[in-house]
């Protein structure tokens, strides 16, 4: 069984969510605990929509991951939001729980494969479900003078 996704990457966190100096002195272990936290969350929204795990998504999925994750250790580090600037981690995080009760209730269709449409690590054509039909069945198109597809006698 594999272990946890986790929906974005510790680099995430500067690129969508806090200047990297507002991280400085965080321990690595508890930036993954927080994206870990965040992750688990996102999963909370889309279990009823998708078959989870995630094989694949965007970078729409990874910024609110990014959000959340953020905002959690700005909560514990502890922050203003009165402070400007500040407000935005709070502004963020909100945001990013709007998008996914939307996401939830099918009003926005993020960028990514589930579990259900991936079968042996990949997706596309390919690995969706194709229908084989048996000749002696009738559901062939047959051939010029010999009968077409449902043909046959009844009994």
């Amino acid at each position: 069984m594999a272990g946890p996704v986790y929906y974005c990457t510790t680099d995430d966190l500067t690129s969508y969510g806090i200047r990297a100096e507002a991280l400085r002195g965080i321990d690595p272990d508890e930036l993954q605990r927080a994206i870990g936290a965040a992750s688990a969350k996102i999963d909370s929204y889309l279990r009823a929509r998708y078959s989870l795990p995630l094989v694949r998504w965007g970078t729409d999925i990874s910024e609110i991951c990014a959000k959340l994750a953020v905002y959690q250790l700005m909560t514990v580090r502890g922050f203003n939001p009165a402070r400007p600037g500040e407000e935005l981690i709070r502004d963020n995080y909100t945001d990013a729980i709007k998008a996914l009760e939307r996401i939830e209730a099918q009003r926005v269709h993020p960028d990514l494969v589930d579990a259900s449409n991936d079968q042996d690590g990949q997706s596309g054509p390919g690995s969706r479900p194709s229908v084989t039909s048996c000749v002696s069945r009738g559901y062939s198109a047959g051939t010029r003078g010999r009968g077409g597809p449902f043909t046959g006698r009844l009994q």
